[in-house]
């Protein structure tokens, strides 16, 4: 398959920029919300690029890496380490007020599970979380990606969040 220089010079310039817009002062923070619901983010100058949190949902929202969707439209991403991967589907969602400009923004509500699903909640859904919860809490960065685009966050380095989080949710 040959590729035309063009292509590869818009890949490379989409890479780079993606890269450039979550390579800066970005910090993890630990929090639980006025309601008692514990929230994970990724912060960069102001902006959630990451979120996980729970309370009537287990929700998971990232800046999604791959080519601009519109609301409502399907969309998977991978979350990686060097040795642990998965998979999330879910939808692009309009845009928040904290999320950074010039992104579309990624969401998935309760791990995949339907809300009608009985297993929702249940022991299959816990230890779905629970892997989860493992990879974030890995001491590795992070790779989010989608369609052969992807930004790297860097490893969660919030102490005791995952057991504060777990005994929550």
């Amino acid at each position: 398959m040959l590729v035309s220089p063009r292509a590869l010079i818009f890949f490379a310039v989409g890479w780079l920029a993606l890269t450039a817009a979550f390579a800066g002062d970005g910090s993890w923070k630990f929090q639980i919300e006025s309601r008692g619901h514990p929230e994970l983010r990724y912060v960069e100058n102001d902006k959630a690029v990451f979120y996980v949190g729970c309370g009537r949902a287990f929700g998971l929202h990232a800046v999604y890496p791959g080519a601009p969707k519109k609301e409502g439209e399907k969309a998977t991403i991978t979350i990686a380490t060097a040795r642990t991967r998965m998979d999330f589907k879910g939808e692009i969602e309009s845009p928040y007020e904290d999320d950074p400009p010039n992104t579309t923004h990624f969401v998935q509500w309760d791990l995949g599970f339907r809300r009608q699903d009985p297993e929702l909640f249940g022991a299959k859904w816990k230890r779905l979380e629970y892997r989860f919860l493992d990879l974030l809490d890995s001491g590795r960065p992070l790779r989010i990606s989608a369609e052969r685009r992807s930004y790297e966050l860097p490893a969660v380095n919030v102490p005791g969040w995952k057991k504060r989080f777990k005994d929550i949710c």
